[in-house]
């Protein structure tokens, strides 16, 4: 199972296969593929692109399209790329209850995903079984250009950081400085912001105001 990020709009898709190389192989050359990432990639260009690997599954007992569900639903909806919330397939994987029943488990604290909070190298597809030198992303890095989009996209709301007794921690000029300090995503400092609830069982996000 994939997810590839555009680390500009930060948005996602995620998506599974038989063959994970051949599938990006797929997304990249824009055959049978989610339109809304082929014009995003059009756009912003590969660079601005990650692909990671979620899970890799042997077990042939194991229905991909199950787990893909509930990685979906471990993500708001609208980040990612995918145009629905339910994943279905023909891949004709019969499933155990045991593994959908582990998979659920292990995602219903989205603070426990293996993905929360991490950012990740173009170097994550070395997983995928093709060697590393036939991979299209292989060795590549991010262009200065890029690097300035990325600076533009930032949010520029200022935000304060406070503990659970609401004592300031420290302000933070944007969502994506103050992601970065606790290394968690931006739309995580998003949701938490809006819903005022307490992130980490340890920190509140609010607006800052001089």
């Amino acid at each position: 199972m994939i997810n590839i990020s555009n680390l500009i709009k930060r948005k996602e898709y995620i998506g599974s296969s038989k063959d994970l190389y051949q599938r990006l192989l797929d997304h990249l050359k824009g055959r049978d593929s989610n339109i809304r990432l082929q014009r995003s990639i059009a756009k912003y260009g590969i660079e601005s692109f990650i692909f990671v690997i979620y899970y890799w599954y042997k077990d042939p007992a194991v229905i991909l399209t199950d787990i893909e569900t509930e990685v979906i639903k471990s993500f708001p909806f609208e980040d990612l790329y995918n145009f629905k919330k339910e994943a279905n397939s023909s891949l004709g994987y019969k499933h155990t209850i045991k593994a959908i029943r582990k998979m659920k488990l292990r995602l219903k604290d989205k603070t426990k995903h293996p993905m929360y909070g991490k950012k990740h190298s173009i170097f994550a597809l070395g997983k995928i079984s093709k060697p590393g030198v036939k991979n299209p992303m292989f060795n590549k890095k991010h262009t200065i250009e890029t690097k300035k989009k990325m600076s533009l996209a930032k949010s520029k709301t200022p935000l304060a950081l406070y503990n659970k007794n609401n004592n300031l921690i420290k302000t933070f000029t944007n969502q994506v400085e103050l992601a970065q300090y606790l290394n968690i995503s931006k739309s995580t400092i998003g949701r938490y912001l809006k819903s005022g609830n307490i992130l980490l069982d340890k920190f509140i996000i609010r607006k800052f105001k001089e």
